[in-house]
């Protein structure tokens, strides 16, 4: 993943998702996972958010101390990255712009261009 692929995000986010994405390389795994069961199951769409939730509440469950913290500004990163990883994954998830900073991503620009 380089910063040209998700340059519309601000840095500040992208240097924490990294960082966190360094430590906990498991959530990408289990998301990864979980979309290709519920891929797998026929849905033609799912959602992310619903996804994490479900990592969460199964990380919340083993561990005992820290609380494991998935950012919600990372859900949309992890998106992008399972789908640049794994194409077969455009349109799965709905892909907004970025707001903080109200750019289309690159996949929005992409449907756009098609659609005229």
């Amino acid at each position: 993943m380089t910063d040209l692929e998700f340059g519309e995000y601000p840095k500040s986010v992208l240097e924490r998702f990294k960082k966190f994405h360094s430590s906990n390389p498991q959530v990408y795994d289990s998301f990864k996972d979980m979309a290709q069961k519920m891929k797998a199951v026929g849905r033609k769409k799912y959602s992310a958010r619903t996804i994490m939730e479900v990592i969460r509440w199964n990380y919340d469950l083993k561990v005992v101390g820290d609380v494991f913290d998935i950012n919600n500004d990372f859900i949309p990163i992890y998106v992008r990255v399972l789908i640049h990883n794994h194409p077969e994954y455009q349109g799965f998830f709905e892909l907004r712009k970025v707001r903080s900073r109200d750019i289309l991503s690159q996949e929005q620009k992409i449907r756009e261009a098609e659609n005229l």
